[in-house]
């Protein structure tokens, strides 16, 4: 098993690099989370979503305020590309702005529940790599427990604010530097 649980998967290295921490005794609790966020982020077209959230971030810190805050929210979204993290946001910055919270604190608010939505999706995805992974012999009885619990344990110690800083920042790469890489691992790739 050195390939990995998630070696004949459809994931992305940094993924299979995660599966591989699942079921690595050496590998703490923070090393995978951070492989974790590190996974996530790579997913996200950066320049794309730092786009529009520069947009929506200079109409939040406006002072003035428009008459229909919903409709000219829509329209920015409008003007870019659909991902899931952009369609998560959208979401609940419309919600929050509906509710009458001022837009400053819906974008704030609409970030944290996009990434947390985000988190939980990957959370998810990697448990059902695990089934997967044992339904066809990739990943023993033993490594799939450990594999399903370490993969809880790590999704909820993941700082969500942390995250919402490197979307707020554009660093793709918050977590590289302090991401676990073994010797064996060739370069990541984007």
């Amino acid at each position: 098993m050195t390939d990995g649980p998630f070696r004949n998967s459809a994931l992305s290295n940094k993924w299979k690099q995660y599966g591989r921490d699942l079921v690595n005794d050496a590998a703490s609790l923070d090393e995978r989370a951070k492989q974790a966020c590190h996974s996530v982020l790579s997913a996200i077209d950066m320049k794309a979503f730092d786009r529009l959230y520069r947009e929506l971030d200079s109409r939040a810190s406006r002072d003035q305020m428009d008459l229909d805050s919903v409709a000219a929210t829509e329209s920015i979204f409008d003007n870019y590309e659909r991902s899931s993290l952009s369609d998560a946001l959208e979401r609940n910055l419309l919600s929050n702005l509906r509710e009458g919270m001022s837009e400053r604190k819906s974008l704030d608010a609409a970030l944290g529940s996009a990434v947390s939505e985000l988190l939980e999706n990957a959370e998810n995805r990697i448990h059902e790599e695990c089934l997967r992974a044992r339904d066809v012999g990739d990943m023993s009885p033993a490594d799939f427990a450990k594999g399903v619990q370490r993969n809880r344990e790590t999704f909820a110690s993941i700082d969500v604010g942390g995250v919402c800083a490197a979307l707020e920042n554009g660093n793709k790469n918050a977590f590289r530097r302090t991401a676990r890489t073994d010797v064996n691992d060739g370069p990541d790739e984007d």
